[in-house]
């Protein structure tokens, strides 16, 4: 016999998980967190980058796409650096491109990349403000930490808009640089960063970040200049291709994955996974290997993605079988304790309203996978006030 899930129960059970105070409470949101108020995700942006390139641009840009195996926007950018890379220790030639070609190519992507994800989304910062602002009014002993793969601002965004203050690493006030040291200092034991402040790690980099070489000293910096256009010169550091992992341990991608993998190594905490796709496996390693060697770390995953999914299936209950402290939660079913089910009717009625903030009556879904409805759960199930945002036009600039 099949088992079967009660969402009531279900979402009870996450709201004591949310509110224990004896825990490190930390959130891992992807690019399904961006979709959610209408910026394009990985497969729009890969299709959509394509036309904003021209000339010689473009007609590598669609080579790659076609020449790729399962080809977006992030495996183009890796495959472009590695020719750079080996460009730059001598050869004439690589992969199709000369010179420079290259490394025009990757800037021409990144500045495409930071005209499509900086726009005003179509659905507002109400979604991003409105879960700010539930952080901002919660207590806890120990900082609340959120690592995100997106290069978008809108999470940036929405806390300034509920004027929660945060910490992301970098340091400085006229062009602020990324600081490892600074990331350490951010710890629960190392109060040297505000325990009251959000704790912000961009894992694939942003469209605010830049390399720059500096004149006085000569050494390379990755600086952060969240809404200043990109140069024709200028690499943006987005996404952590094959070259940047295999950089100085400075960089930011390698020092923020090593922040994500001491935040779930040792010690009482549960990640919070909403938007992630499981696609980066450098990451996915970090969860799954904490979550088979610390027992007291625990994941939820909030999934957008029916369970019985095909990319689900092996991104995520593959390698995650027999680890009990993982529990996910999609429209469709759930798995709990290494046990998969589907769900069942709630068991009972919502006191109040109509409705439960996490079940769709009509398709009989759970819904805290589309991050559109987790701020209003955390608000009515877990309390917080709205947050009055006024929905900017969509398109303007942040």
């Amino acid at each position: 016999m099949a088992h079967t899930f009660d969402p009531v129960r279900e979402a009870e059970e996450f709201r004591e998980q949310l509110g224990s105070d004896k825990r490190r409470l930390m959130f891992f949101f992807g690019a399904g967190t961006s979709q959610a108020v209408g910026l394009d995700g990985i497969v729009q942006l890969t299709a959509n980058i394509s036309g904003d390139l021209t000339g010689t641009n473009k007609a590598h840009y669609d080579r790659l796409r076609g020449a790729l195996k399962n080809a977006n926007v992030e495996s183009i950018l890796s495959n472009i650096r590695l020719h750079r890379e080996i460009i730059a220790q001598g050869e004439k030639t690589s992969g199709g491109f000369k010179d420079d070609e290259a490394g025009d190519l990757d800037r021409a992507i990144c500045a495409a990349i930071y005209k499509r994800v900086t726009i005003t989304p179509p659905k507002g910062f109400n979604c991003h403000a409105d879960f700010a602002s539930w952080l901002n009014s919660i207590e806890r002993s120990k900082p609340v930490e959120i690592f995100s793969t997106n290069y978008d601002l809108l999470f940036e965004r929405g806390m300034e808009i509920a004027e929660v203050p945060f910490f992301d690493g970098f340091v400085g006030g006229v062009e602020p640089y990324f600081s490892d040291a600074a990331v350490d200092f951010a710890n629960e034991q190392n109060q040297k960063i505000p325990r009251g402040w959000v704790r912000f790690w961009k894992m694939h980099g942003s469209v605010g970040w830049k390399a720059k070489d500096e004149d006085i000293t000569g050494t390379r910096k990755v600086i952060r200049v969240p809404l200043v256009k990109p140069g024709k010169s200028d690499d943006i550091m987005v996404f952590p291709s094959q070259d940047k992992y295999k950089d100085s341990r400075k960089l930011p991608f390698i020092s923020l994955q090593d922040r994500l993998r001491r935040a779930t190594g040792t010690g009482e905490g549960l990640l919070v996974v909403a938007g992630y796709s499981f696609s980066d496996e450098h990451i996915n390693d970090i969860i799954f290997s904490n979550l088979r060697a610390n027992n007291r770390f625990s994941v939820t995953v909030l999934l957008f993605d029916k369970l019985s999914s095909a990319n689900i299936k092996e991104k995520l209950l593959k390698p995650a079988k027999g680890i009990r402290n993982l529990t996910v939660y999609a429209p469709d079913g759930a798995l709990v304790g290494g046990i998969e089910g589907t769900w069942i009717e709630p068991t009972k009625k919502p006191d109040g309203t109509d409705k439960w903030p996490f079940w769709d009556d009509a398709k009989k879904e759970f819904t805290l996978g589309n991050f559109a409805c987790l701020p209003g759960f955390l608000r009515e199930f877990l309390g917080a006030r709205p947050l009055a945002v006024k929905a900017p036009d969509a398109g303007a600039a942040p």
